[in-house]
């Protein structure tokens, strides 16, 4: 097998989650280091051009609360827009981003061309989006992914599918599909090493332009599903339990 999921390290932290009464699910904030990041990259974006968007949602830096009003106001937009409206779109992406955190930095800045160049048409953004609502097989999602991730520059599939994971949640087969960024890859996905002859960590997602990145996209997406289903719980809250205690 090329790939292995870290099952055992993903059912402990479920497990911690778990109320043993109730069986319901402690769901734990994103934290302060999720604050400093959002707090970079709204300066980021306001540098790369995008002041008015963002300074009208959040005209001062965010504080601790402010990432779940972020949270709530992004998933408030996604479930009230047009998809024709192209503004609507962008001011979307612009909120996603800058919950994604710092990390998504480059798509904005001007010594790598900016948002402008480096996204190039809002409308490869709207199929994206599209998919994400109306995918029903994950590999028809994945190939999407792979097409915006080929017509942009400085997005990868980390930062992709953060965007991909809000508008599935209109999604009626897979809601809330989660993020696949390194925090999720280093610590719960392993890809075997023909030298080191073991199964090793995966550090960085691999571009979705690879075959073997769609196909380790596939199997980390595939197996965070059964987790779901297995343990009887959302892939939102799956998501959010698995990564903030892996940080």
């Amino acid at each position: 097998m090329k790939f292995k999921f870290n099952k055992i390290k993903a059912v402990k932290y479920i497990k911690s989650s778990k109320d043993k009464d109730s069986d319901t699910v402690f769901v734990p904030s994103l934290g302060s280091d999720a604050t400093k990041s959002i707090k970079a990259m709204r300066t980021t974006i306001i540098n790369g051009g995008y002041k008015d968007i963002i300074e009208a949602y959040f005209p001062e830096e965010p504080s601790y609360l402010d990432v779940d009003k972020l949270i709530k106001t992004i998933e408030a937009k996604v479930k009230a827009f047009d998809i024709n409206n192209l503004k609507d779109l962008e001011n979307i992406f612009h909120l996603i981003h800058l919950w994604g955190g710092n990390a998504g930095r480059s798509v904005y800045q001007l010594k790598r061309g900016g948002f402008t160049n480096n996204i190039k048409d809002i409308n490869a953004y709207k199929k994206l989006v599209m998919s994400a609502i109306s995918f029903k097989k994950i590999e028809d999602l994945i190939e999407e992914i792979a097409e915006f991730e080929r017509n942009t520059h400085f997005i990868s599939v980390a930062f992709i599918t953060k965007h991909t994971r809000y508008f599935s949640a209109l999604n009626k087969t897979y809601q809330f599909i989660p993020i696949y960024d390194s925090v999720m890859s280093k610590n719960y996905m392993l890809k075997f090493n023909k030298k080191q002859n073991q199964y090793m960590p995966i550090h960085t997602p691999t571009s979705s332009k690879m075959p073997g990145g769609r196909e380790e996209l596939f199997f980390y997406w595939n197996n965070m599903i059964e987790l779901s289903q297995e343990y009887k719980i959302s892939l939102m809250d799956l998501e959010r339990i698995l990564f903030v205690n892996a940080r």
